[in-house]
């Protein structure tokens, strides 16, 4: 049953992934399944330009939604966020991919859960992004920020500052700033920590690097984090895996938690942030014989 703090959802849009096989049918069995529930219900296919973004009249679309189901893999809800930021609209994903640590549901469960949301029983989750100020521009990132070389194979050399103070210069194959979020993302691949979703902190950690211990740094909210190319003109900053920018070595990129938010929609009781990493990393085996407290 809706409550009064529950939002109302008029219009609609059905994000998807045109290169993941199966996603047409399943956005169309859900259009045909909901269209009469909303006022509006639009298709949205991932069609990127030249330069990655998405398609100009695509993109102003989703930002005239009071929700987006996203239909694909972790990938497609990265290149939503770039395109909804600033907007808070409430992302629903249905996972098409492998992993899925953004997504909420599967494509079996997804009629179910599409019901409990016509009926109110879900939240809104808000996730910080994490933002760079470099050349006077500001970028923003969901999982994370890559500072490297742009050739594979060549080494980097990256001072890092902690709120003004000098750390490390680090030379490595990158440095990776990524957000609680990107926990779960290029920083776990290497060792990296695991942090809850609501923890506004940032992850400092280097890609392979020389002679230099790769322990990574946790800062807390509030905290800022400046880096500088020393050398090499030929580095770039990567925001999310999509976006490349060209980093020249004498401007520092100025790296904290952004006061901007990526909003999802979780059901209630169904999504367990935790128990969806133990699944997804094999933590839990069927052999393991442990008891809920």
């Amino acid at each position: 049953m809706k409550t009064d703090n529950q939002l109302e959802f008029k219009r609609i849009a059905l994000f998807y992934n045109i290169k993941i096989a199966g996603v047409e049918d399943l956005v169309n069995n859900i259009f045909n399944d909901f269209n009469e529930h909303f006022n509006e219900v639009i298709k949205i296919p991932l069609v990127l330009t030249a330069e990655g973004d998405l398609l100009t009249k695509y993109a102003q679309q989703l930002i005239k939604t009071d929700l987006i189901v996203c239909v694909g893999g972790d990938g497609t809800v990265l290149r939503l966020a770039q395109s909804v930021i600033g907007h808070e609209i409430p992302i629903f994903g249905i996972r098409m991919g492998r992993l899925g640590f953004l997504t909420e549901s599967t494509a079996q469960e997804a009629k179910d859960k599409l019901n409990s949301i016509l009926n109110g029983d879900y939240y809104i989750e808000k996730r910080k992004l994490v933002q760079a100020n470099y050349n006077e521009q500001n970028y923003f990132a969901l999982n994370d920020f890559v500072i490297g070389r742009k050739n594979l194979g060549k080494t980097a050399s990256i001072g890092v500052w902690i709120n003004g103070m000098p750390i490390a210069e680090y030379r490595s194959d990158a440095i990776i700033i990524a957000s609680a979020t990107g926990s779960t993302g290029y920083t776990l691949s290497i060792g990296g920590p695991v942090l809850m979703p609501s923890a506004e902190s940032i992850i400092i950690m280097p890609l392979a690097p020389h002679l230099t211990p790769s322990n990574p740094i946790i800062l807390p909210p509030g905290d800022e984090v400046a880096l500088q190319v020393l050398r090499d003109d030929d580095s770039i900053m990567v925001a999310d895996g999509l976006h490349e920018y060209s980093i020249q070595t004498d401007k520092k990129i100025l790296i904290s938690v952004s006061k901007e938010n990526i909003a999802f929609l979780r059901i209630n009781n169904s999504y367990n942030f935790l128990n969806r990493v133990a699944d997804r990393l094999g933590w839990l085996r069927k052999d393991h014989n442990l008891d809920l407290s």
